[in-house]
């Protein structure tokens, strides 16, 4: 069968042997009907077929086509002529593969449009991410034991003092005068007293410490890593396309220097100000435009302007990183095409709602992840209650309630 080559990607008998040697998969489809007219070597490997199968083939055959991303990645494509996303490929053996899905449009001969695909197998960097978390939870689980450790080893010193003590004052009491004993036993209720402060201030140290890797925990996974996976979307949307490559290569430089600088202040102790500087809703609305540009979902947030005389800086920091971290959520696994953010007063709370229409979830599943937990943290943090309400296909709604009466500048 001979395969017809696409205008201007294919033209000459080089640019053939470069499109079937690439070590990336890449199938080249009919916009109209989906049919697979040319896949090179890379592409039959990972799917698993004959380049005569896979000639058989429509585009939405080796495609989970009910995934609502893949509807949302053709729809995208033929708004703007190229999509980014990541799909679900099935094998020719029945196997899914999670992958990254590059799809350009092009006009080939006789003006007909065609479509580049390109696949990347994100399987072994699942495997390996999977690994990584393992590591770095046996790695806290180890200082954790450490640092009890520690706290065995003072008590075990304390104990041994204590009974040395103990036999030097048994040794010299049979000698000792009425006033003499009582002095003694005067500084033994002292030593006693000095080995209580001496456990207190070692379990306030450990509790400080666990506080404070907390919290720089939080700090890494609310901020740190969002900022870094923004930096990486970009320059992938600069090396996928060359359409505003400077702006997308520059957005990526600054998402990456800003991670650094709050790295630099995690290192130092200190704590992010960014948010009071701008303020709460300005901040939401700048990190809102950016997850507009990168993501094909429409956001809207609405603030009521009185609240400002109610807030602290820590309280807007923790709200800022409650809304930073449903909105990370949202765009990994909610599939939503719109979120609403409102914030006002109502019965003398402070009420937190973030709505969308995504897939939904099992509130009942008992398997929670990282993210959910450090909401509800960052809510109690405030004697605040955080509510999830979804079910399967019907969209989320997170509702944060904060009582305004135990506002005050101690717990903010």
């Amino acid at each position: 069968m001979q395969i017809t080559k696409p205008n201007h990607l294919i033209p000459t008998h080089l640019h053939q042997r470069a499109f079937n040697n690439s070590y990336l998969p890449n199938i080249i489809s009919i916009i109209s009907d989906g049919k697979i007219i040319a896949a090179n070597h890379a592409a039959r490997k990972l799917l698993g077929y004959t380049g005569k199968e896979l000639l058989s083939k429509n585009f939405e055959d080796i495609f989970i086509v009910s995934n609502a991303h893949f509807k949302r990645m053709l729809k995208q494509r033929g708004l703007t002529g190229h999509s980014i996303g990541d799909l679900t490929v099935i094998k020719k053996n029945g196997k899914e593969l999670p992958c990254q899905i590059t799809s350009v449009i092009f006009s080939g001969d006789n003006h007909i449009s065609k479509a580049i695909t390109t696949l990347v197998n994100r399987s072994e960097g699942i495997r390996r991410q999977t690994e990584i978390d393992l590591k770095n939870e046996k790695k806290v689980a180890n200082e954790i034991i450490f640092e009890l450790s520690k706290s065995e080893a003072i008590l075990k010193r304390l104990h041994n003092l204590e009974h040395k003590l103990d036999e030097e004052i048994t040794a010299k009491e049979v000698s000792m005068s009425e006033s003499e004993i009582q002095r003694k036993l005067f500084a033994k209720e002292w030593k006693a007293e000095l080995k209580l402060k001496a456990i207190q201030i070692a379990d306030a140290i450990t509790a400080a410490k666990e506080l404070e890797r907390s919290d720089l925990g939080k700090e890494l996974h609310d901020n740190v890593n969002q900022l870094l996976a923004a930096s990486r979307l970009y320059m992938d949307l600069a090396k996928r396309n060359k359409i505003n490559r400077d702006d997308n290569i520059n957005k990526s430089s600054e998402y990456t220097l800003t991670a650094i600088e709050e790295i630099r202040k995690l290192a130092k102790g200190l704590v992010s100000n960014v948010v009071n500087n701008a303020g709460l809703c300005n901040a939401i609305h700048s990190m809102v435009a950016d997850l507009m540009k990168a993501y094909p979902i429409k956001i809207s947030c609405k603030m009521d302007d009185n609240l400002n005389i109610l807030m602290s800086p820590k309280f807007n920091l923790d709200v800022f990183r409650i809304v930073q971290e449903q909105l990370n959520n949202i765009t990994k696994h909610a599939k939503a095409s719109s979120v609403k953010i409102n914030i006002l007063e109502k019965d003398g709370n402070i009420i937190l709602t973030i709505t969308d229409d995504g897939v939904g979830f099992d509130v009942n599943d008992s398997v929670r992840g990282i993210g959910i937990v450090n909401i509800k943290s960052r809510a109690a943090g405030h004697k605040g209650l955080a509510e999830f309400i979804s079910k399967p296909g019907k969209g989320c709604v997170l509702t944060v309630t904060f009582p305004i009466e135990d506002f005050n500048d101690a717990n903010l």
